[in-house]
C-alpha cells in the first residue's frame, strides 16, 4: 500500500470533488429536484391531502391530473433512489479505511470495525441536522430516519457479498413494505377515514398563524409519525439501503457497465415500472372503497422500483455517452449540494406557504403547484452551479463535515486538506 493510501486512512477527510463519481452525483441531484413533487402537497396542504386530496384540496380535473402525475412517476421513487445512494454511500465511506475493493479478498483485510466510530458520528451529527429541520422547520423531514437507518447493520454488512445482500435487502424491504400497508389498513378500519385524515381545520389556523402555532402542530404530527412508523417503515428504508451497498459494490451506480447495458436496462426497465405502477394504482383505485390514496401510498414505492432502477440507468447512460452533457453538469452541482439543497427547499416552501412567511397554506393547487416546483428547481440549479464553482463544499455539507471530523474543513476549491 502506497503512502498517500495509509495516510489517508490515518487522517480520514471527506472525499476530494475531483474524485466524486459523477453518475453518483446526477442520480441524486434528479432525485432531489424530483422529490420536492410530492413534497409540496404536505408544505403547501394539510397531512390529510396525502390520504384524501379529493377531500382537502379539491375534487376538479387539474387535482385529478396533478395527483396522477405525481403518483405514478414521483412518489416513492425518488425516495427509493435517495434510500439507495445512502446504502451506496456506506460502502464508498468504507473506501476511506477497507481500501477501494474490500471485497477481492486479500491475505489481511483491515478490520470490519476499523472506522466505525467515524460512521456512527457521521450518522449522529446527520440526526441532529434531522431533528432541527424536523421539529423546527418541516414535519416531512426524511433525514432523521436515514440517520437512525445509518445507524443500524449498514456498516457491519456493507462487506457481504452482493448477491448475498441482494437477495436480504429484498426479503427485507418487500416482507415490511407489506407489514407497514397493513399496519395503514388496520388504521384504516380501526380508528376511520376521518381520523386518518386529523383535523384539516386546526391544521389551516396552526400553519396560517404565528410561528409557535405552527410549531405545536409539527411536534404533535413528528411524535405520531415516529411512534407508529419506527417498526415498519425504518426496516424496510434499510432494505433499500442495503440494496444501494449491493449496487455500489458490483460497479453498476458507478457506470462499470457499458453504455449499452445502462440504455437497454432503462427501457425495459422503465417500461416494465411504468406497467406495474399504472396496472397497481388503477387495482387500488378501482377497488379500494375507503382512501384509495392512502392505500396507493403504501404500495407506489415498491410498485415502481423498476421505474426507479430504469430512471437510474438512464442518467448513467446519458453520464458515460454525454448525452445532454449541460443538463447533467447541472444535476451533478445539485447532487453535490444535496443536502444544502434539500434545506434550501424547506426554507423556500415553508416561507411561501406558512403563516410568517407570505401565508399561501391551502391557497394554491394544480397546476400552480408544478410551476412553484419549478421555480424552486431552478433556485437550486443556479445556486448550486454558481457554489460549486467557488467551494468544495455546500454550506450544510460544510457544518456536516466539520462536525463530522471534529475539525474545519478547507472550505474554498483551492484549499487543500
Amino acid at each position: 500500500m502506497d503512502h498517500d493510501a495509509l495516510n489517508a486512512r490515518a487522517c480520514p477527510a471527506p472525499v476530494a470533488p475531483a474524485r466524486r463519481i459523477e453518475s453518483i452525483d446526477a442520480i441524486r441531484g434528479f432525485a432531489l429536484l424530483g422529490i420536492l413533487i410530492p413534497n409540496l402537497m404536505s408544505f403547501g396542504w394539510p397531512a390529510g391531502a396525502v390520504f384524501a386530496p379529493e377531500r382537502i384540496i379539491a375534487d376538479d380535473p387539474w387535482t385529478a391530473r396533478g395527483v396522477w402525475i405525481t403518483e405514478v412517476f414521483y412518489l416513492g421513487k425518488m425516495m427509493f433512489l435517495f434510500a439507495t445512494l445512502f446504502g451506496a454511500g456506506v460502502a464508498l465511506y468504507a473506501r476511506k479505511f477497507d481500501g477501494p475493493a474490500p471485497d477481492t479478498g486479500s491475505a489481511r483485510r483491515p478490520p470490519l470495525a476499523r472506522g466505525a466510530g467515524l460512521w456512527y458520528r457521521r450518522c449522529f451529527c446527520l440526526l441532529a441536522i434531522g431533528l432541527v429541520h424536523a421539529f423546527g422547520l418541516w414535519y416531512g423531514d426524511i433525514l432523521v430516519w436515514y440517520a437512525l437507518a445509518g445507524m443500524t447493520v449498514l456498516w457491519w454488512v456493507r462487506r457481504a457479498r452482493p448477491a448475498v445482500l441482494l437477495s436480504t435487502a429484498a426479503f427485507i424491504y418487500v416482507i415490511f413494505t407489506l407489514i407497514s400497508a397493513a399496519w395503514t389498513q388496520l388504521g384504516i378500519h380501526m380508528s376511520g377515514p376521518d381520523m386518518m385524515l386529523g383535523n384539516p381545520a386546526a391544521e389551516f389556523v396552526a400553519y396560517t398563524g404565528t410561528y409557535p402555532d405552527a410549531l405545536r402542530a409539527r411536534v404533535f404530527t413528528l411524535l405520531q409519525m415516529y411512534i407508529f412508523y419506527v417498526p415498519t417503515y425504518l426496516p424496510a428504508l434499510v432494505g433499500i439501503m442495503m440494496g444501494g451497498i449491493a449496487l455500489l459494490r458490483t460497479g453498476w451506480l458507478e457506470g462499470a457497465r457499458p453504455a449499452r447495458h445502462y440504455a437497454l436496462f432503462a427501457i425495459v426497465s422503465l417500461a416494465l415500472g411504468l406497467a406495474t405502477t399504472l396496472g397497481a394504482r388503477t387495482l387500488i383505485y378501482t377497488h379500494a372503497d375507503t382512501l384509495p390514496a392512502a392505500t396507493w401510498m403504501s404500495f407506489a414505492q415498491l410498485c415502481g422500483v423498476p421505474l426507479s432502477l430504469g430512471y437510474a440507468a438512464a442518467i448513467i447512460w446519458c453520464v458515460k455517452t454525454g448525452f445532454l452533457r449541460p443538463v447533467f453538469r447541472a444535476l451533478e452541482a445539485v447532487g453535490r449540494l444535496a443536502l444544502s439543497n434539500y434545506l434550501l427547499q424547506t426554507l423556500i416552501c415553508t416561507t411561501l406557504f406558512y403563516g410568517y412567511g407570505f401565508g399561501r397554506f391551502g391557497t394554491i393547487g394544480y397546476p400552480a403547484l408544478f410551476a412553484v416546483a419549478g421555480a424552486v428547481w431552478v433556485v437550486n440549479i443556479v445556486f448550486s452551479l454558481l457554489w460549486v464553482r467557488r467551494f468544495r463544499f455546500g454550506p450544510a455539507e460544510w457544518v456536516w463535515r466539520s462536525l463530522t471530523y471534529l475539525r474545519p474543513q478547507p472550505f474554498l476549491r483551492e484549499s487543500t486538506p
